[in-house]
């Protein structure tokens, strides 16, 4: 059966020690925030979207877009990301629901994109793919985590709780940072990416995972090295570190994120979770639009709080 699969571990001995001290060097970095500009809702008066620049790890600065309401009522925090190759959007609707957002442009893409200093031909994600110290995928993760934080310094008013919700790229970053900073309230992410690196070797014929097959197919004598380096953000190796109730979503057909990597994440998660599975993913067929009810259902998740009977049954959606 698919909710089965789970292969073994392959976490380096020093993974937890690496990722310690990588937030132990991010606590060093002073964020200081600065709004960079300011838009007001056309629809809700009471409601801001401020961008904020803030430097994260290696002392780049980053933006977020703050979108919040303009009062001192406590209210959930969501903290968002985007896919790969691609930037936050305002999410006002989100919003709109009762809730604050902060969603991160990663460095190298985005309003973030002049913080990646070196940028590697062969796609973002070989850049620094010579050792995990240098990988910016581990700045990357600190960008979410970093982002968190610099939201709840800005926001007027005060956080009830925590979403760290992320699709493909974002929620792998959205799981790392759920593991690595301490759960959230509620993890909520679909497809996310990075899963399983031995496998997305083998299945994965698009994205972020099509490059780095490429690049090996040219250096072939780098696999053992990369696929080392790569097991450092594998989120398989992150999951048994997140504790919160977690939703994940799939789809049974993905090039770019396929769903036995989802599983093998899925399946390694310590503590309460719900899997939603569709028909596709990352496709533009219609049955895309399914994917709605993953949004409204952690939202709903958000405001409303964990059931006592979440996590017993996946959900499919045909």
């Amino acid at each position: 059966m698919r909710r089965q699969f789970k292969p073994e571990h392959t976490k380096p001995r020093d993974f937890d020690l690496f990722w310690q001290e990588t937030l132990s060097k991010l606590e060093k970095v002073d964020p200081d925030p600065i709004i960079a500009g300011v838009e007001h809702s056309p629809n809700h008066p009471e409601l801001v979207l401020e961008y904020v620049e803030f430097v994260s790890l290696d002392d780049v600065r980053i933006t977020g877009l703050l979108t919040h309401w303009k009062d001192d009522l406590p209210r959930p925090l969501v903290v968002y990301s985007h896919g790969y190759g691609s930037q936050c959007m305002p999410q006002w609707s989100w919003v709109s629901f009762g809730l604050n957002c902060f969603g991160v442009d990663i460095r190298g893409f985005g309003r973030s994109h002049d913080a990646l200093r070196e940028y590697s031909h062969w796609g973002w994600v070989l850049t620094g793919i010579q050792a995990p110290e240098t990988s910016v995928i581990r700045g990357a993760v600190c960008d979410y985590i970093q982002g968190a934080r610099v939201a709840e310094q800005l926001l007027p008013n005060p956080t009830t709780h925590h979403t760290y919700q992320g699709v493909s790229f974002a929620g792998a970053l959205a799981l790392k940072s759920a593991s690595v900073l301490g759960s959230p309230d509620l993890l909520a992410v679909g497809v996310p990416t990075f899963g399983w690196t031995e496998g997305r070797y083998i299945f994965v014929k698009s994205g972020s995972g099509a490059q780095i097959n490429h690049y090996l197919a040219n250096h072939p004598e780098r696999l053992d090295d990369v696929m080392l380096v790569m097991r450092y953000f594998d989120p398989v190796n992150f999951a048994d570190g997140v504790h919160c109730p977690a939703l994940i979503g799939l789809g049974l057909k993905d090039d770019v994120v396929p769903a036995k990597t989802v599983y093998a994440i899925a399946n390694h998660l310590v503590g309460k979770k719900e899997i939603m599975e569709f028909p596709v993913s990352h496709t533009d067929l219609p049955e895309e639009r399914l994917w709605d009810r993953f949004e409204q259902y952690w939202l709903t998740l958000t405001i409303e709080g964990i059931s006592e009977g979440f996590g017993s049954k996946p959900l499919h959606f045909d």
